[in-house]
């Protein structure tokens, strides 16, 4: 398996209508993307949380690396390129993946990055969170920068989450 995504950031003006607009267009486009796990369409607005500004972010999890170059290169990358010029295409190993049964059903995603400090003997990485009320967990890490991002997904939104990064998934496809 391998995790891409690209976050855009957009100006505080930004009007975030655009972006529901483009996904409720285009989003059923990557449904049934050939070795394509899932791609979350997520979307933040400036107001949502404190740690909140306009960004789109998708989130690709891939079977495999050929799935992700036939996106990148055969043309479905430059509907990105078009409309927000050149991106940075994060790149993670996905670690640990739990999609429940209801997966499919999930509206929110929950989104922690992390340092992977510096240790004399490894350890698998864990989650630092523990909600029931999960759709789907995924930890994907990259050695290249020591770091990892655990993301937690809903179908609604846990109280008490004012001071976490938080997404809207506009779509899912799968």
């Amino acid at each position: 398996m391998i995790a891409m995504q690209y976050k855009i950031k957009l100006p505080d003006s930004y009007d975030m209508n655009t972006i529901r607009h483009r996904v409720s267009a285009n989003g059923e486009k990557t449904d049934g993307f050939p070795d394509l796990i899932f791609k979350a369409y997520l979307m933040s607005e400036k107001y949502d949380t404190p740690e909140s500004s306009n960004e789109y972010s998708p989130l690709y999890l891939w079977k495999n690396n050929e799935g992700m170059n036939r996106f990148i290169f055969n043309g479905y990358y430059d509907n990105i390129l078009k409309t927000f010029g050149w991106q940075k295409i994060n790149i993670g190993v996905p670690s640990l993946v739990e999609l429940y049964e209801n997966f499919s059903k999930s509206k929110f995603a929950l989104e922690i990055e992390k340092e992977i400090i510096e240790v004399s003997t490894m350890k698998s990485l864990s989650f630092s969170q523990n909600f029931k009320e999960c759709t789907g967990i995924v930890l994907i890490y990259n050695p290249d920068k020591w770091k990892y991002v655990e993301y937690y997904f809903f179908e609604t939104l846990p109280e008490n989450m004012l001071f976490f990064k938080i997404y809207k998934i506009l779509h899912l496809s799968m």
